[in-house]
């Protein structure tokens, strides 16, 4: 331990003696001065609501393997995982439905996201991202529903035009491998542009092989996480040692620190084609495809059983595909209009879940297929210190649920559950909005905005459903109508404070998944339909105070609180009058998703970053949130709620060397904060809760050319075992990695 630490010191000391060297080359952190959270780019300065801007150079600085590990890095957004292949963003005490997930401008979630946790996120190419914007907070005046907690806004490169030259060209490279897992990922985009088109082409292959846990224990993790075995078809053999069949062996893991069963590969595609037909009008064509290999489920995997080692012999979501085509088209100075901007787009995603018990022939079969076409109108005005932004949206999807039950060794089906009604499964939302932001000088800025959103869900069950489960009804029909706003005032009194405060509602419409899967949530509990579900509700508050002293420290801190009506939250139930049913040969307790009657989030956050010199740069960052459902008695835990964390560090460059050591931390999540009902997984923490933990980091870069530049890193360099929150898997353990870029 000590050896490590002092490992650790003496490369932070590296860095900055490199930087000290000579101090010509200035740091400037430069805020960004636009976001979209009024559709349209305006001041950051001028918006009210808490924003964080995540741009190119800060995605390459960090180096992540996934778009999910690129926001866990940031310090800002909490991460859960249950398998190395996934990442469930946490905003503000939401997760996976209850938080929106964009890219260029669609909305990513759709009929089936579940309330639980998601891995969706990783289907973006964190390699073909320009920036990321989260939104904290509701956000349903300018998304919708699902965006209850914020926004995750990832917003791709877009084709460069040819400007001094008849044509343009121009491309990137970009190979990494880390020790952690064996990682293998490459990636090339390029470029061609002439004076009105161009034409930009990205492909990302990664392979991750199965991930190290820490191997050094402390806060009660000594002997915990453990993979000691591992499922493996073995051949059985008769009396003359003839070959007969093969069964499931448990096998000994020689490296109980390898977590075996978290290896997965996966493929990125884009192509964006970019039309200039004017100065003020542009055509965009949008093509993008992710596709991956099995990922297994970890957690599922390293359950136990009560006859054998382990409960399940397989537990993998099969290929997660998501194909994306989108057209966009803008126009600027729009005759009465300052902007158009309208866009059509379709979504088709195949997702599945497979699994199959320890010593069973029989593979249940789960799949999933969505189609969602989408479209949106936005338009604004600017009219002396007005700017008056409106337009209207709308997303309609379908779903195909299907199951089969396989024998592995015949390769013969049977009829089973699906996980979703086998009918028709089809959600609609359509809204209108409008938004006005009010310039009352340089100091004072005023900003207010209206959503009125429809939803309709239609689910059916056919007469064979209810052979597995015999419902009281055969149809889910939702209609629901909601309408959301805000209120914003943001001050600059001058001495570089600035001072916002906002007032807004959320909305989330519950879908398929809320209203009509059957599936078992943990082991040993199974969550049965709810046909009568409601909308859940948000109104939050919350007010920003940032200082900036001499333009080389800013201070910013933010407070909010948010009341939550008709809180969707898992909750014991009754089937037929049974508190337990046999699930997928499992007896387990009967729950559903309810709407409880009230529910209170409150939380903070601070930021801080300075120039220290011209050369050097510390920034900190610290988050925490509270939440409980408002009973009649004793409030009891919301689910989904991070413990405080955050990150600190400091950034040095100097010519064609730059650095950056720090560290991320969580605090610990205690057993009377766990919902014991809900989503938080108390059975992958320790009996005290999930203890806290700090991990060391450092990374330093050389550019000794132009079109050349290497990284060099390391993750975890206490190579300390620790797990976030909720997660089914361990956090990586002691990662170096190099990563070497080509520019042209």
């Amino acid at each position: 331990m000590k050896k490590l630490l002092y490992t650790s010191l003496v490369l932070a000391s590296f860095i900055v003696v490199q930087a000290q060297s000579d101090s010509t080359d200035k740091i400037i952190n430069i805020n960004e001065v636009v976001i979209a959270a009024n559709k349209f780019a305006e001041l950051k300065s001028n918006t009210a609501q808490q924003t964080q801007v995540i741009s190119s150079q800060d995605l390459q600085r960090a180096n992540a393997q996934t778009t999910a590990d690129a926001l866990s890095l940031n310090g800002q957004v909490f991460m859960q995982k249950s398998q190395q292949g996934g990442g469930s963003p946490i905003l503000r005490g939401f997760e996976a439905s209850r938080v929106l997930l964009v890219v260029d401008g669609v909305r990513m979630n759709n009929i089936q996201y579940r309330a639980g946790h998601l891995q969706n996120i990783i289907t973006v190419d964190n390699n073909m991202l320009d920036r990321i914007e989260v939104l904290f907070g509701p956000s349903s005046t300018a998304y919708g529903s699902d965006a209850l907690g914020g926004v995750v806004h990832m917003r791709t490169k877009n084709p460069i035009l040819a400007t001094d030259k008849n044509f343009l060209h121009k491309g990137n490279a970009m190979f990494r491998y880390g020790t952690v897992n064996n990682e293998l990922t490459g990636h090339v985009d390029l470029n061609f542009g002439a004076k009105k088109f161009a034409s930009l082409t990205s492909a990302t292959f990664s392979r991750f092989g199965d991930l190290r846990q820490g191997n050094y224990t402390t806060n009660g993790t000594a002997g915990r996480w453990n993979r000691n075995h591992y499922q493996a078809r073995t051949n059985v053999f008769d009396t003359l040692g003839n070959v007969i069949g093969q069964k499931d062996t448990a096998i000994i893991n020689p490296n109980n620190s390898i977590q075996v069963g978290t290896g997965y590969w996966q493929y990125d595609l884009m192509q964006k084609f970019l039309y200039q037909q004017s100065e003020n009008i542009s055509h965009i064509v949008n093509l993008q495809l992710s596709n991956s290999s099995n990922i297994p489920r970890y957690d599922r995997l390293a359950v136990t059983g009560n006859s054998t080692i382990l409960r399940d012999a397989e537990w993998f979501y099969g290929p997660q595909t998501r194909l994306f085509a989108a057209y966009d088209f803008n126009w600027k100075n729009a005759g009465p209009l300052d902007n158009v901007a309208i866009g059509v787009n379709y979504q088709r995603l195949i997702e599945s879940r497979n699994n199959r018990t320890f010593n069973s022939k029989w593979r249940t079969e789960r799949t999933e297929q969505i189609h969602v076409v989408g479209f949106h109108a936005d338009f604004k005005k600017v009219i002396g210190k007005h700017d008056i932004y409106f337009g209207v949206e709308g997303q309609f999807n379908d779903l195909v649920s299907r199951a089969v039950q396989r024998d592995i060794n015949v390769d013969t089906v049977r009829a089973v559950s699906t996980r979703y009604p086998d009918g028709k499964n089809k959600m609609n939302f359509v809204s209108a909005y409008a938004m006005h932001t009010w310039n009352l000088n340089e100091k004072i800025v005023f900003s207010s905005g209206l959503r009125y959103n429809f939803v309709n869900l239609n689910s059916t069950l056919t007469p064979a459903s209810q052979d597995f489960f015999p419902l009281p009804y055969n149809e889910v029909k939702n209609l629901h109508n909601a309408v959301s706003g805000n209120l914003g005032l943001v001050a600059k009194p001058g001495s570089g404070f600035r001072i916002a405060a906002l007032v807004s509602t959320g909305f989330r419409a519950p879908n398929v998944d809320d209203n009509s899967k059957i599936f078992e949530s943990v082991p040993g509990s199974v969550i049965v339909p709810n046909n009568k579900l409601m909308p859940e509700y948000t109104i939050n508050g919350e007010l920003t105070v940032e200082k900036t002293f001499a333009d080389r420290v800013r201070l910013s801190a933010t407070g909010f609180g948010t009341y939550f009506l008709n809180a969707i939250t898992a909750d014991k139930t009754q089937f037929n009058g049974q508190d337990s049913i046999v699930f997928d040969g499992v007896l387990s307790q009967v729950t559903s998703l309810t709407n409880k009657n009230r529910a209170v989030i409150a939380g903070a956050s601070v930021q801080a970053e300075a120039d220290v010199t011209d050369w050097m740069s510390v920034y900190a960052s610290f988050s925490y949130t509270y939440g409980r459902i408002l009973t009649d008695t004793t409030p009891y835990p919301l689910d989904h709620i991070a413990p405080m964390f955050g990150r600190a560090g400091f950034r040095v460059k100097h010519k064609w060397i730059r650095g950056e050591f720090f560290t991320l931390f969580s605090g610990k999540k205690k057993v009377e904060d766990y919902n014991m009902l809900g989503e938080d997984n108390f059975g992958q923490a320790t009996p005290d809760g999930m203890p806290s933990w700090v991990t060391l980091n450092a990374r330093i870069g050389f550019q000794p050319i132009k079109y050349f530049s290497v990284d060099l890193g390391c993750d975890n360099l206490l190579d300390l075992r620790y797990r976030n929150f909720a997660s089914g898997t361990s956090a990586a353990g002691r990662n170096f990695f190099v990563t070497a870029r080509f520019h042209w």
